[in-house]
């Protein structure tokens, strides 16, 4: 499947759907994995971490991941102040990966966040045993742009970019 990773897919808005070989693509390389790296900024200083996430599947050409951060966390405070976010998923030594930006909404809605913890749980043993043990809050990360790279493919890339929900960009204001 990964050897297809040479579509470019670019939605201009929600009348352009994105065709099913770039969203299986997509979903597929997701489910492969269970960290990515976050990259957050606060006063002009970058600051990269990992954390744990499930996805939403790809829903109206928009692309959802979701994690827990704990609480008291550098990363957390800083989306506090910026929700602009990069992102990376792929192996210690990548020949296959993905790179993306985004913006984070942390969740304030229990159920919503007792929602991700589950989801999260049911992706990764691991993950449900680091939320047991630490006060976490839930937060999802919205995909503006993503490529994802495969250095076995030829061509070897596939590129997307995301509309924002509308009620999305009305919550960030």
């Amino acid at each position: 499947m990964l050897e297809k990773l040479y579509l470019k897919h670019t939605t201009k808005g929600w009348n352009e759907p994105m065709d099913e070989i770039t969203r299986e693509t997509i979903t597929t390389f997701l489910a492969q994995h269970d960290t990515l790296a976050i990259a957050t900024e606060h006063q002009g200083q970058p600051y990269v971490t990992r954390v744990f996430y499930v996805e939403q599947l790809i829903d109206n050409d928009t692309l959802k991941l979701y994690g827990t951060f704990i609480t008291t966390s550098r990363k957390l405070a800083n989306l506090r102040h910026n929700p602009r976010v990069g992102l990376f998923i792929g192996p210690s030594q990548p020949t296959v990966w993905l790179e993306a930006t985004g913006q984070a909404r942390i969740l304030t809605d229990e159920s919503a966040s007792a929602k991700v913890r589950e989801q999260l749980g049911r992706k990764s043993a691991v993950a449900a045993g680091f939320i047991a043990l630490v006060p976490t809050a839930a937060v999802e990360l919205q995909v503006n742009w993503l490529r994802i790279t495969n250095i076995a493919a030829s061509p070897m890339q596939i590129e997307a970019t995301f509309a924002i929900a509308q009620g999305d960009v009305e919550q960030q204001r």
